[in-house]
């Protein structure tokens, strides 16, 4: 099952699209959905949780809980809206295009993907494209 939170004023629309794509993923990757969380929050929330937990004092856009059992994914997403926005206009991309990239980054990492070595990120972001394109089909 697929929950939605927000520490903020955000609402995510499309709720139910959004809950058959992160399914669709899960499955085109031979998993099973368990919980997943999303919970949409602003930098100083996601900033505390990265102090607080993974002893880091730095923003983020997002902050992955992973509680998979085996082929089961379960997991808590935190996604800061506010980080979503400022790496939007960044990269010069639609809010909701760079926030859906983010879920489809987080999701991947509960599916086992990493990110931490360069030919990692290659996989990661290439999936993270292959997925979003399947999201506006």
């Amino acid at each position: 099952m697929i929950h939605y939170f927000s520490e903020t004023n955000f609402k995510i629309y499309n709720r139910k699209k959004i809950k058959k794509w992160v399914k669709n993923i899960i499955q085109k990757e031979n998993a099973y959905i368990g919980n997943i969380n999303f919970i949409f929050c602003n930098d100083q929330y996601l900033l505390k949780i990265n102090n607080s937990y993974l002893n880091k004092d730095f923003y983020t856009d997002v902050i992955t809980f992973d509680f998979v059992k085996k082929k089961k994914i379960y997991g808590d997403i935190f996604i800061s809206i506010e980080r979503v926005k400022y790496n939007a206009l960044k990269w010069k991309q639609y809010f909701y295009i760079e926030l859906y990239r983010v879920m489809a980054h987080a999701i991947l990492h509960l599916l086992g993907y990493k990110d931490n070595l360069y030919k990692e990120r290659l996989i990661l972001h290439a999936k993270e494209d292959f997925y979003l394109n399947l999201l506006y089909l």
